[in-house]
């Protein structure tokens, strides 16, 4: 007999329950699972896309800076906008020895120059002016510091100058032809040196207006501008003379010497001696011993003469005493002229020029600014001494018999 399958019994009720329990576990962990892959790619997506259109709004701009960064920037707009607005008021004038990047308040406007004139205008005075080249002398009084006119000023503002007369020897006082040969002209310049006597030139045309000069300091010009500058334009710039005149008063004591060179004429005479002569043309006969080949003179082989400035004699002053002094320039042949007179003091450490020479201060009495020449002139040393003129007897006060030194 074969037995029936058994019977199979039906799950139980807890068993049921747990299997829908372990189902619905999985799909719950499932579903979490999804969302938070969704979720991950949304942040994502919403993080690239605010970051993207983040930087399209600032495009075309610098990053972001820093917290420090933006600290220091901070603090340089406030100094720059604190400089601008007090920029206005200042009154003191800003200076530094390094560079800088601060931005200083702009400049008043400045009234416009005319061009330079090509040409010596007439003597001293007012905005005489000269620019051979580069070079301009120009200005008033001569005073604080203003450049002086080649030739002298107009007046004698006071004193403070040598008095210098424009003699043309080509003429007679009366303006006709004096007949004087020009290898006459060395030996007429001789005679007067021996006695410094202006009647020697009495029977010459002189200039009727002198000028009055603070200094010697003529870089090569056209021998033109002699004449012109006394306002004789209408002489022939040959075979003229300029005769200086005056008394000097020296700031310090000491052993001093004239260096300076004249073409054609330079003679210097100090205290009733003649203390410098040098030139083509020597009048005195008494060459310096020594010269200096100066920086900035053009010696050439055909000029033997021309050795440089020459070094003039010792002469021993006191500070505070007058001192008459002379000098005498002139144009022989015509063309080109020039003349400087300079100051050396024995004992003085000057600094030197390229080829070891002293680098001398100008014969000045009176400060005056002297630009440095486009043309031929020897360097010079801005700083230097500056001794007193006393004022010419007209000028003097009434007391007869007094002179009075203007310190």
């Amino acid at each position: 007999m074969i037995d029936a399958p058994a019977e199979v019994a039906p799950p139980s009720p807890a068993k049921r329950r747990w299997s829908w329990r372990q189902f619905g576990a999985k799909f719950l962990i499932i579903s979490i699972a999804v969302h938070v892959f969704f979720g991950m790619g949304a942040a994502v997506y919403v993080v690239q896309k605010h970051q993207a259109a983040r930087k399209l709004t600032f495009k075309g701009g610098p990053p972001s800076p820093n917290p420090s960064t933006r600290a220091i920037e901070h603090k340089v707009q406030m100094a720059k906008k604190q400089s601008s607005m007090s920029a206005p008021q200042m009154a003191k004038r800003i200076t530094t020895t390094g560079l800088s990047k601060v931005t200083l308040p702009d400049m008043p406007a400045m009234p416009k120059l005319a061009s330079a004139p090509t040409k010596m205008a007439g003597a001293g005075g007012t905005d005489v002016s000269f620019n051979p080249g580069g070079f301009t002398a120009s200005g008033g009084s001569g005073a604080g510091g203003a450049a002086v006119p080649f030739f002298g000023f107009r007046e004698s503002k006071g004193g403070g100058s040598l008095a210098g007369k424009f003699y043309d020897l080509k003429q007679t006082k009366e303006g006709k032809p004096s007949n004087l040969d020009e290898k006459d002209y060395p030996k007429e310049l001789s005679d007067f040196v021996r006695g410094w006597n202006e009647s020697h030139f009495a029977k010459y045309f002189v200039g009727p207006n002198p000028l009055y000069t603070t200094q010697i300091f003529i870089p090569k010009i056209n021998a033109d501008q002699g004449p012109r500058a006394f306002n004789l334009s209408r002489v022939q710039p040959r075979m003229w003379v300029v005769h200086y005149k005056g008394n000097v008063v020296p700031p310090e004591s000491g052993t001093y010497r004239f260096v300076g060179m004249g073409d054609d004429v330079l003679v210097v005479r100090f205290n009733g001696q003649v203390v410098l002569d040098c030139g083509p043309n020597m009048p005195s006969g008494k060459e310096p011993r020594s010269f200096y080949a100066t920086e900035g003179l053009q010696m050439k082989s055909d000029m033997p003469w021309y050795k440089g400035l020459g070094r003039g004699d010792a002469f021993q002053v006191t500070a505070g005493e007058s001192y008459p002094m002379e000098v005498l320039i002139g144009e022989w042949p015509g063309g080109d002229f020039k003349a400087w007179l300079l100051l050396e003091k024995d004992g003085v450490q000057y600094p030197k020029d390229g080829k070891g020479n002293p680098i001398l201060p100008i014969f000045k009495l009176a400060a005056s600014d002297v630009p440095k020449p486009a043309v031929e002139a020897p360097v010079f040393a801005k700083e230097g001494p500056v001794w007193k003129a006393e004022r010419p007897k007209a000028d003097a006060s009434p007391s007869p018999g007094t002179r009075t030194a203007e310190r």
